[in-house]
């Protein structure tokens, strides 16, 4: 207040004082109440005692002990009954934050603190201050607080940045994200989910000083009447609910305490009444001050008055909003002509009875918004909120806000009079709706994408998230969003400098075939960065798709290139081997024609030299040439067959296509096989024993039989390598071959007796690039590309049983009807 003001209220008082019979105690309330009866006791109170309640200024308060005209209560914290408390509700605690702002009296209250942590050596005392954090910042410290700890709050009003918040604002923040015991020093905001404290009770304030001013009136000397301290005027007061949550026990609080939403607690039984007294005691402490403002109020009230009703009335004619005014008592109601107009109605149209609301209202709304009313009127609600349909002239359906609250209510609480509003959102709402759908819309096509989308604005935080991104990360969506990336997909960290390249540069950054380990498993993604503008915001949207598949088929078909060049070179080697094969054969036979058969030039040449035939003869056997002869026959012979089998497993096409006896093309393979050499494990196929158990008589099969031998061969080749890591005792290396008819198929089983393969393994024996063998001993595509030949190219099936450390059969089954295609 100015000193202009000042002193107008001052000649006020001094006008009224004049008129009315001499007071026997004067009663101030804060500390400008009692520096004003200080300075004008003499012309306005002269000879009247004066009690103060509800000054922080203890130093003067306590100045005036020995004044014979001043006494009364003052009013500080219990900070250290407060701190008392919190040990002995929580023993465990070791940490006490205290929660502080910029405020006079939060730092106040935070020195006064810091006074007295040298008398609690055995906790530590930590300040979580909103003049060095913003609101966020304070939640994100206080959930994740560690368990030993409480909080005390001080003071919470505003921010680093100057953003302020109510009490209840502020209040209603931190407890929703501490999930430690929160303590306070005032009563207001108990109730609301703080444990409580050694508070500082306006009514003790008023009650104190209301029994001192009848000490006073009962002829008690001021003199006599010390200043009550103002922790003697403080309470301890807890909430059951809190205390209920926490888990605090009933022996842990102190003696003579106040506990609130107890039904058993004289608080709980009494509210009522308490809220009467106090008001009560409220109204008298400003009473004084309500009579000085009252004159000068009335001389301006019938001016203020009529202007008002201009106003309104100008105001209800412009307002599209319906305004109305309810009588609870008579259920008459005030409907203003925008209210009129807004349903189609005129002046004269609509009657001014709260049913004619009720009737309007939809069948299927009417319990919802009448009971948002119905809580309003019993006091459960200061004001509320509530929409519904309302039935316009033209049968049409509204949708109306409703707001309002109670502007009279009785001794019991009850309304008795509600004013508010009623708006028309139904364009509001089919915007929204329409909104809702489109967002819906695009988060499912977002969603039903196969790949990784994450969209990210200037800082790095995630805008947002599709369902790939959730199963990939497993991480919510509602969990990820404005987080930073690294925190939820910590993948994309290494490619922060590229996002702030495509913000700056906007254009698109991509990196394909990115390989990470899965599961222990080399997978590979393309990454994709595109730029994104949204009206001022800019941000990026990351694209994460697993290319794995893709790539493994791109190297299936690079290395069946490589096959197929090698089965080309294998072509052209076996043509030009047969002919140095038919030299050598044709060679042997024209030695065994001139040496040992009876033809007559040979005796015609051996007398012309005097030999005698028989003896040459004779000599040859002792020699072994026949036998030496015989064996250059059958080696060229069985070269001839390889080269044979070399040419048709080369043969790779659709016209190859015919009946084969299986166990013959498994004879050929074996044949091949037999020819293999390994110098790096001395691995020889001839050493292995093979049972044959073919069945006999058949059926052919149609198949490609250069394919189906190059399956047989690898599996025969894999089988050998197990059994020479394979440390034999009683037995020899054996495949075991069965060739047998199996209802629509012929299947052929390849068993041997090697190291046999784990469970977890053959579940993933034919997936491309899986491989057991060391680096450089296997591509791991040999068993998928058999399987893609057996099961796609032929339509027949390949599976795999093993006993580990014992054996392992491979059955594979091909169809026996004729095909025209593979």
């Amino acid at each position: 207040m100015n000193k202009k003001n000042l002193t107008a209220f001052k000649n006020l008082l001094k006008l009224k004082l004049d008129g009315l019979d001499r007071y026997e105690v004067v009663v101030t309330s804060d500390d400008n109440a009692l520096n004003f009866a200080l300075e004008n006791k003499q012309e306005l109170f002269s000879g009247i005692p004066v009690v103060f309640c509800g000054v922080n200024n203890q130093a003067k308060a306590r100045s005036l002990n020995d004044n014979d005209e001043f006494t009364g209560v003052i009013e500080s914290v219990s900070m250290q009954e407060t701190i008392d408390s919190i040990i002995d509700l929580f023993p465990k605690t070791t940490v006490v934050y205290s929660i502080v702002d910029s405020t006079p009296g939060g730092k106040g209250d935070l020195k006064f603190l810091g006074s007295l942590e040298s008398e609690f050596s055995d906790l530590e005392f930590d300040v979580l201050s909103l003049e060095k954090m913003s609101w966020a910042e304070l939640g994100e410290s206080l959930a994740a607080l560690p368990d030993d700890s409480a909080v005390l709050l001080l003071s919470a009003y505003r921010d680093k940045f100057g953003f302020s918040k109510s009490f209840e604002d502020a209040l209603q923040g931190i407890l929703k994200r501490c999930k430690r015991p929160v303590f306070h020093l005032y009563e207001h905001g108990l109730g609301a989910g703080l444990v409580g404290g050694k508070v500082i009770s306006h009514y003790e304030q008023g009650a104190i000083a209301a029994r001192l001013a009848l000490d006073i009136m009962n002829g008690k000397a001021v003199r006599d009447i010390s200043v009550v301290e103002g922790v003697d005027a403080n309470k301890f007061v807890f909430d059951r609910n809190a205390l209920n949550h926490f888990k605090v026990r009933d022996s842990y609080l102190p003696v003579d305490c106040v506990v609130i939403n107890d039904n058993d607690s004289m608080l709980g039984n009494h509210k009522i009444e308490i809220v009467v007294a106090f008001f009560v005691i409220f109204v008298l402490l400003i009473f004084s001050i309500a009579l000085s403002t009252a004159y000068i109020k009335l001389r301006k009230t019938q001016e203020l008055v009529r202007e008002s009703r201009e106003r309104f009335e100008l105001a209800m004619a412009a307002n599209k909003d319906g305004v109305w005014d309810w009588n609870i008592a008579t259920d008459e109601v005030y409907y203003s002509p925008g209210y009129k107009a807004m349903l189609g109605y005129g002046d004269d149209e609509f009657p001014e009875h709260v049913d004619t609301w009720t009737d309007l209202i939809h069948v299927e709304d009417r319990e919802h918004a009448y009971s948002q009313n119905k809580k309003c009127i019993d006091n459960e609600l200061e004001n509320f909120e509530v929409e519904f349909r309302m039935q316009n002239r033209d049968g049409s359906w509204l949708w109306i806000l409703g707001r309002g609250n109670a502007v009279e209510r009785d001794e019991n609480g009850q309304a008795l009079r509600m004013i508010g509003t009623h708006t028309d959102i139904t364009e509001l709402k089919s915007s929204l709706e329409e909104i809702r759908h489109l967002r819906n819309q695009l988060k499912s096509i977002i969603d039903s994408m196969p790949f990784v989308l994450v969209g990210l604005n200037g800082e790095g935080r995630v805008t947002r998230w599709n369902r790939k991104a959730s199963e990939v990360a497993g991480i919510a969506d509602e969990q990820a969003i404005g987080k930073q990336v690294e925190e939820v997909f910590p993948r994309l960290s290494p490619y922060m400098e590229q996002v702030g390249e495509v913000l700056q540069s906007r254009e698109v950054w991509k990196d394909p075939r990115i390989a990470h380990k899965q599961n222990g498993n080399v997978s590979y993604d393309d990454i994709r960065i595109y730029p994104m503008l949204a009206g001022e915001q800019h941000g990026v949207v990351v694209q994460i798709e697993d290319v794995t598949e893709r790539v493994r088929l791109e190297d299936m078909l690079v290395q069946n290139e490589k096959m197929l060049s090698v089965g080309g070179l294998a072509a052209g080697m076996a043509h030009e081997i047969n002919n140095p094969l038919g030299a050598i054969s044709q060679g042997a036979q024209n030695v065994r024609r001139r040496t040992l058969g009876n033809l007559k030039e040979n005796y015609r040449v051996a007398e012309s030299r005097n030999i005698n035939i028989d003896d040459l003869h004779g000599y040859l056997e002792d020699r072994d040439i026949p036998r030496i002869l015989d064996s250059i026959t059958a080696a060229v012979t069985r070269a001839g067959n390889i080269v044979s089998n070399m040419l048709s497993f080369s043969r790779k096409n659709k016209d190859n296509f015919t009946d084969y006896d299986l166990s013959a093309l498994l004879e050929k393979t074996i044949d091949l096989a037999g020819n293999e050499y390994d110098l790096s494990t001395k691995y020889d196929f001839k050493k292995i024993d093979i049972v044959r158990e073919y069945a006999a008589d058949l059926s052919k099969v149609f198949c490609e039989g250069s394919e189906i031998q190059q399956v047989f061969l690898n599996l025969l080749k894999n089988g050998s390598q197990s059994m020479i890591h394979k440390d034999y005792a009683d037995e020899r290396p054996r495949f075991i071959l069965r060739t047998y008819s199996n209802d629509d198929y012929v299947s052929v089983e390849i068993e041997d007796n090697g190291k046999g393969i784990d469970k977890e393994i053959q579940k993933r024996i034919f997936e491309p690039f899986f491989t057991t063998k060391r680096v450089g001993d296997g591509t791991g595509l040999g068993l998928a590309i058999s399987y893609f030949i057996i099961t796609d190219l032929h339509k027949g099936k390949m599976e795999v049983y093993s006993s580990p450390g014992n054996w392992t059969k491979f059955v594979i089954s091909l169809p026996v009807e004729r095909s025209g295609s593979a």
